[in-house]
């Protein structure tokens, strides 16, 4: 796993440095891994294996209160650092998080650990779930990776996973798409943006409301980004980007999503929404 955060922090310097216009971006995002990166190493030996044979939602039999002791003294760090390096709009929501009680913060991480609705903290909503997901990420990585027993992310597949609009390990909504090579074509899967589990989904199916009917699906795509396009929903006017390996093989799918910003500048602009902010809000 710290191969993984490795990889994308060098992905993100490199595309950095590639496509000047998401320098920013990318670099606040380094950051954020760094920091992601340290606290899964803290938390490494301390987090518990789940049992494989939870029915639903298997992570949500954790929670990010048995570790509460940890967690209060790393988000504050995490904050500390938000309010040094983020645009200021989150810098400033930062600031006033570090203000909260720490029992708010833990009310926070609940709320968002269980799907539930985020807790009124004054700060704008959108903004609010950026920190407990951004945070909470290397923990419920951590708890999955032990839960799936790999290490890594072998897709899930089985019965009534590749029709799955959520997480099955978490109920997250996805992060990204995936496409790899398989046989004579590519197999997709959908990356969690919580727990980044991947789990095997349908070639031909929309994200968000389950639309089979091609017609009704399209794709917005650059000549910039060969690999990289906009998949989305003309029933439910929701979308998600794809990063297909098997035009770039060096890609690392959530960077990779971060720096198309004109891809989801041009999907807002068709009236598209996405199904899931990545890091940097987009």
């Amino acid at each position: 796993m710290a191969a993984s955060w490795d990889r994308r922090l060098q992905r993100a310097e490199e595309l950095a440095q590639r496509w000047p216009f998401a320098a920013e971006p990318l670099r606040f995002y380094a950051r954020v891994v760094r920091f992601q990166a340290n606290l899964q190493g803290a938390l490494r030996c301390s987090v518990p294996i789940l049992a494989s044979g939870e029915e639903g939602f298997a992570l949500r039999s954790a929670s990010p209160r048995d570790h509460r002791l940890l967690l209060r003294a790393k988000f504050a760090d995490f904050l500390e650092l938000v309010g040094e390096v983020a645009p200021p709009q989150l810098a400033s929501a930062a600031e006033a998080l570090r203000s909260t009680p720490e029992e708010l913060w833990e009310a926070l991480w609940d709320a968002y650990w269980r799907g539930q609705a985020l807790p009124d903290l004054e700060v704008e909503g959108p903004v609010l779930a950026f920190f407990p997901k951004a945070f909470l990420q290397p923990y419920a990585a951590l708890l999955a990776a032990g839960l799936r027993g790999d290490g890594e992310t072998e897709p899930l597949s089985g019965p009534g996973v590749e029709t799955s609009p959520v997480c099955p390990l978490c109920g997250a909504a996805p992060q990204v798409s995936v496409l790899r090579e398989e046989g004579h074509g590519a197999a997709r899967s959908l990356l969690c943006s919580r727990c980044e589990t991947e789990w095997r989904y349908k070639r031909v199916r929309c994200v968000a409301c389950g639309e089979e009917e091609s017609r009704q699906l399209v794709c917005l795509q650059a000549t910039e980004w060969p690999h990289v396009r906009v998949s989305a929903c003309q029933v439910c006017r929701r979308y998600i980007k794809e990063v297909d390996l098997t035009r770039d093989g060096l890609a690392v799918p959530v960077v990779d999503e971060i720096a198309a910003i004109p891809l989801d500048l041009a999907a807002g602009e068709e009236g598209y929404e996405k199904v899931e902010p990545n890091l940097i809000g987009l």
